[in-house]
């Protein structure tokens, strides 16, 4: 098995969130002071290891990011989920969505995307483990910490995710800007999936002959397209407006 490589999450909010709601997440905690009572209850009810920052265990962070002397030695393995046990423990119903990534390369996309399923209820996301930016600090400062709410799924083979996902029951949505069929102007009646292209070629064109419907957002003809966490949002958001249940 390959050594995992190092990832770390930064700063007081990303490590709290860690802490509070996925603890097995995190190997260790550098801190520059354990002044921070709030900080160090969830430390201590965690169990996770603690040890001084000074800088030198995390010569992988980037230069820029804000710290605030807080870091999280962050373990992707034990952060993403396997397929077969999401998927046995899903409760799947008319308002459970999910999210495919399909193949993004920006991480600001992807830590976006995942805060905006959070807020508007979707079920999980799943990340392809090639062609696909990872799960990274910079994800998860992105994510608002979200990325330990919202459960993150590592898959092989999109396409075979689909089949199965539609042997049990969910309606495939694709986004698409030529498309005749409007956002607006879908219920959204069955377990629903959302995939999101790629920033520069949109959804495979493999993927797209998976997909039941390909929706267009409508918009201002000034405007060619919007970046895939914009559309993201406003596709979610379409969906949970017709499922208000699944912001409860």
């Amino acid at each position: 098995m390959a050594k995992e490589e190092k990832i770390y999450i930064y700063g007081k909010h990303a490590v709290m969130e860690a802490l509070a709601n996925k603890p097995e997440s995190l190997k260790k905690v550098f801190l520059a002071n354990q002044d921070d009572a709030e900080l160090m209850a969830l430390v201590n009810k965690s169990g996770v290891s603690v040890a001084k920052f000074n800088g030198s265990e995390t010569g992988g962070l980037d230069r820029d990011a804000k710290h605030q002397g807080i870091i999280g030695l962050l373990s992707v393995d034990r952060l993403v989920l396997n397929y077969d046990n999401f998927i046995k423990n899903l409760k799947i119903t008319p308002d459970t969505c999910l999210v495919i990534l399909g193949e993004l390369q920006d991480p600001q996309n992807v830590g976006s995307i995942i805060r905006t399923s959070a807020a508007m209820g979707i079920a999980g996301i799943f990340i392809p483990e090639h062609n696909q930016a990872p799960v990274t600090g910079a994800v998860v400062k992105v994510s608002a910490g979200m990325a330990f709410r919202v459960p993150l799924i590592q898959i092989g083979n999109i396409n075979n995710l689909i089949k199965d996902l539609k042997e049990k029951g969910f309606w495939i949505y694709g986004l698409d800007g030529e498309s005749k069929q409007i956002l607006n102007d879908e219920k959204f009646e069955t377990p629903t999936v959302f995939i999101i292209g790629n920033e520069a070629r949109g959804i495979r064109e493999k993927t797209r002959e998976h997909c039941d419907v390909m929706l267009r957002i409508p918009m201002h003809k000034q405007c060619e397209s919007m970046n895939a966490a914009v559309s993201t949002a406003i596709a979610l958001y379409a969906w949970s407006d017709r499922h208000p249940d699944a912001l409860n």
